[in-house]
Order: structure tokens, then C-alpha cells, then sequence
């Protein structure tokens, strides 16, 4: 059975959102922040002795990711310790933490009581696979299974990114979802309409993920999820881009893009902390792209851009 271990840390609310940054910089597609102020605000959906089991006095709170036990994880470890450190002494705060091992199983579980439907854009509905939906007459449900956490769906991130899919996505695009995840992004693409996707990774984990969850919502007939490194796998042109992935890694990717993108394609990046987009910005300019529209939420960043016209 496959292992995993969670980190958490425990600190001061106004450190939430860069601790979960840190973790999301990591590769931990996943974020849980267990909050005692909001489970209070919301005492009437518990009974009073779960409150007193999961609402401590003391005001902080706990954000908590998982990866993958492998021969990686180690120095994963080390670094993201490093920038938890480098982050928290910025914002002048103290943070606890502490690392669990979990195995596969404890781990979806915990998943399954924290995952729960949520709508990004007009459309689109994120549906864990064991919840019950109701649907709307438009809503476009994707059911999905996070696997090896690499993407719950309920992410700023990933929302933002769905938002945007839903905006600029033309029935029949072809399309490239660079680092696919557990395949939200493409599974979306295919069912407003896109005629081909090639979702690509480089970590196999998330390519059996991605390619579970689009058996899961009948796609396979659009999508295909191949191993590849940004584009190095991928000839040929897609009319559309999407890349929910680190700012880093969206520069790398900006290089080769042009080459990947028909004349008037659409990119679509996300995974954008505020403090960096000045650099895409100065990037997607380099290679020819204005911006199309900006979304952000909480310190996130998502952009469409296309190719002006030469």
C-alpha cells in the first residue's frame, strides 16, 4: 500500500494564506485549513462535542498537505521547511510543525470528509465521486477522485482556471493542459466542447489519476494523457493552452509556446501567487501575447491571453 505524509502546521491566521502557498509551490494539489473561528461561526451545522474536539482555545490554525512517501521526499521535505521558515519570519509569526504518516487509505478518507461540490464559472460543478449532486438543466458535472492529490477542483487556482476555460474555450478547439493533474482541466475542456485534448505530466501518479477520472466522466473519446515535459511530447498546434502550475514553470513554458499555439490561440495560465505576475506579464509581452482578462482571488492570479496579430 501506498504511503503518504502529512505536514501541518499550526500558526496565526494572517499566515494561512502563505502557508498554503508554500505547500501548493511544493506540488501538494491539495490543501486542507482546518480554522476553529469558522467552525464557531457555523456552530448551528455541528453538535457541541465536535466543537469541543476540533475548536481550541488558542485561536491558531492548521493548515495541512500531503505527498507521496518516495525517494524525492526527503529533500521535498527540506526545502519546503526551508521556505516555511523563510515565509513565517517574514510575517513576523511562529508556526508548529509537525509530519504524520498516513497510508492510502487513511488518506482518501480524510479527503472524503473535506471534499465536498463546488461551482466554478456559470456551468461547471466539481463533484467528489462518492457525493450526491443534483444537477441543473446546464450544469456540466465533472465527478472526481483527487487519487494522489494532485487537485481536489476547489482550489482558487483551479477554479479560476475553470472560469476562464468556460469563457474562451470554442466548441471543436483543440487543446493542451499542461500538467494535468488529476485532469479537472481537460475533463472540463472536453465536455464544453473541445474536440481534441492532450493532457500531459511528468509524475505518473497524476497521469493514472487523470486518466481514472476521465474513464470516470466518459472522455477518453476526446482526451488523450500522455507522459511529457511542458511541450516535448506534444507536436503539432492547440488552440487553446491551459497550464495551472507553478509561475516558474509557466516562464519556462512561455518560451516555447508560440510554437505550440495557432496564430490567434488562447493561452490560459494559473497557479500565480500576485507578487509574481509582474514577470509573466513582462514574459507573455516578449512572446507577442496581450492579455485578455485577469481573475484573482485571495493572493492568486489567473490571466487569457492571445497573440497579437503580426
Amino acid at each position: 500500500m501506498r504511503g503518504w505524509t502529512e505536514i501541518s502546521v499550526r500558526t496565526a491566521q494572517q499566515a494561512v494564506e502563505a502557508v498554503a502557498n508554500v505547500f501548493h509551490e511544493a506540488g501538494a494539489g491539495g490543501v486542507v485549513i482546518e480554522d476553529p473561528a469558522q467552525l464557531v461561526a457555523r456552530a448551528d451545522e455541528f453538535g457541541v462535542n465536535e466543537l469541543l474536539k476540533v475548536a481550541p482555545a488558542n485561536g491558531k490554525v492548521t493548515v495541512k498537505a500531503y505527498l507521496p512517501v518516495n525517494p524525492e521526499l526527503e529533500l521535498r521535505l527540506e526545502t519546503l521547511q526551508q521556505e516555511l521558515d523563510r515565509v513565517l519570519h517574514l510575517l513576523g509569526v511562529t508556526g508548529e510543525t509537525s509530519l504524520q504518516q498516513v497510508d492510502e487509505e487513511e488518506w482518501a478518507n480524510f479527503w472524503k470528509a473535506h471534499y465536498k461540490p463546488v461551482r466554478a464559472g456559470n456551468r461547471i460543478i466539481i463533484k467528489p465521486a462518492w457525493e450526491e449532486y443534483e444537477a441543473a438543466k446546464d450544469d456540466l458535472v465533472i465527478e472526481l477522485d483527487p487519487g494522489f492529490a494532485f487537485g481536489t477542483g476547489n482550489h482558487p487556482t483551479t477554479i479560476m482556471a475553470l472560469m476562464l476555460l468556460e469563457r474562451y474555450l470554442k466548441p471543436g478547439d483543440k487543446v493542451f493542459d499542461i500538467g494535468t493533474g488529476s485532469g479537472v482541466l481537460s475533463i472540463a475542456a472536453a465536455k464544453l466542447g473541445a474536440a481534441e485534448v492532450a493532457a500531459v505530466d511528468v509524475d505518473p501518479a497524476a497521469l493514472e489519476a487523470a486518466w481514472e477520472n476521465c474513464e470516470r466522466n466518459r472522455v477518453t473519446s476526446q482526451v488523450s494523457v500522455l507522459p511529457s515535459d511542458l511541450f516535448e511530447e506534444l507536436p503539432g498546434r492547440a488552440d487553446l493552452v491551459v497550464a495551472n502550475i507553478t509561475a516558474p514553470v509557466l516562464l519556462l513554458l512561455l518560451n516555447d509556446l508560440p510554437n505550440h499555439l495557432t496564430p490567434r490561440g488562447i493561452f490560459i495560465g494559473s497557479g500565480v501567487i500576485e507578487s509574481q505576475f509582474d514577470d509573466l506579464k513582462e514574459a507573455l509581452s516578449e512572446q507577442g501575447f496581450k492579455l485578455l482578462e485577469i481573475v484573482g482571488e485571495e493572493e492568486w492570479v489567473s490571466f487569457a491571453a492571445d497573440r497579437e496579430q503580426l
